[in-house]
């Protein structure tokens, strides 16, 4: 007859599974859908080259914007109900992409759809924090390195859908899936943990704890410098005369480290602990910005995306971590909220700033970011 300590042993490790699955989809709308999607809205609704990327920056804005309430909602409602019901809504968004005959109507639905993601993220990443509470770091390692495997297999895999299928097969599969997360999400227990109801809460409210401000910081000098890459590594490299296979299989090298670094970090104290690793993290991401104005594109972008991807895999889970750990029990739905908003902020500047300054001095203004970033968070934490 099993015992409550076996009952209990199988909960959790049904919610490993089920949490598992909903990291893997909830990025799907990410990786598998952004490559193809301002391609579509050229051809599909005869969108400009800026309403393209109004429809894809619209997701990022709604999600920073959103993020700084929908803590409240997690704190107050509890994880798994508003993680279930926002992504049923992502789900339903998505389908509902095929049918926009005007690409206002997409622009709506992308931020509709960004504002969703603000809900169903945090909530992911609070729940792996409590139900991982053995092993903090190992939990949040290994849900980053689903993570970085999405980023590494949907966009190949999205590609080859939409050229065989057509985007709305893409669209409508990913959506299906969002909708067996949000079932999946419905029915994990979520773990106890206290509840004010009557207290008012304020997101900004973090920004008291020294750790937490830090953590921002660095978050944003992360997501940051990634953006600078983003932008300035394919422009170098097709000046060079490399083509699209050659820079996936930069990026698909950078993933990949990530992964490895990720889901290799067992020891919480490893480093400095979680701070230490973000901080290092950026560290190396401050490095590889800047071999992106000084190497050239023929050898040193394979040093440029190495450095990223161990800056990467340091700082993506430690950051989640120190924001779930740095926060009070009752607020770390909260916490977790503005650290995404953080996360997007860096994620929409980043990009934006490099094509201001341009490509040659993109990696200069992204080092200078991320090494503004460590400094701030050194002398916030004192």
């Amino acid at each position: 007859m099993p015992t409550e300590t076996d009952t209990q042993q199988a909960a959790g490790w049904t919610a490993r599974w089920a949490l598992g699955w909903i990291a893997l989809v909830a990025f799907l709308d990410t990786f598998a859908i952004v490559p193809v999607l301002a391609p579509y809205t050229q051809r599909a609704l005869g969108a400009t080259d800026a309403q393209a990327g109004s429809v894809l920056s619209l997701y990022s804005l709604a999600n920073l914007l959103a993020n700084f309430y929908s803590g409240v909602i997690i704190d107050r409602l509890g994880r798994r109900l508003p993680m279930s019901l926002s992504l049923f809504a992502a789900g339903i968004l998505i389908a509902l992409y095929p049918l926009a005959q005007r690409v206002e109507w997409l622009m709506i639905l992308r931020t509709l759809h960004g504002a969703t993601g603000a809900v169903f993220v945090p909530a992911l990443f609070a729940l792996v924090g409590e139900y991982g509470r053995a092993n903090r770091t190992g939990a949040m390692g290994s849900v980053g390195a689903l993570i970085g495997l999405v980023a590494l297999l949907a966009p190949p895999i999205g590609g080859v859908i939409a050229r065989n299928y057509g985007e709305p097969i893409l669209f409508w599969g990913v959506a299906g899936l969002m909708g067996v997360a949000g079932v999946a999400a419905l029915l994990l227990h979520e773990p106890h943990r206290p509840i004010h109801q009557r207290e008012s809460i304020h997101p900004l409210e973090m920004w008291r704890f020294p750790t937490l401000r830090a953590i921002y910081l660095i978050t944003f000098g992360m997501t940051f410098t990634m953006g600078v890459l983003t932008f300035a590594l394919p422009i170098l490299l097709q000046q060079a005369g490399y083509d699209a296979a050659y820079r996936g299989r930069l990026f698909g090298l950078l993933a990949l480290i990530s992964i490895l670094v990720m889901a290799t970090l067992r020891r919480a104290g490893l480093l400095g602990g979680a701070p230490g690793r973000a901080q290092l993290g950026v560290a190396f991401l401050t490095v590889g910005a800047l071999g992106l104005s000084l190497l050239a594109p023929s050898t040193g972008m394979w040093g440029v995306v190495t450095l990223y991807g161990v800056g990467f895999g340091l700082t993506f889970p430690a950051v989640h971590l120190a924001a779930f750990e740095g926060a009070p029990d009752a607020r770390r739905g909260v916490s977790l909220a503005l650290l995404h908003s953080f996360y997007s902020l860096g994620y929409v500047m980043g990009p934006a700033a490099a094509g201001v300054v341009g490509t040659a001095a993109a990696g200069y203004l992204g080092a200078l970011v991320g090494a503004g970033a460590i400094v701030a968070a050194r002398a916030l934490r004192r």
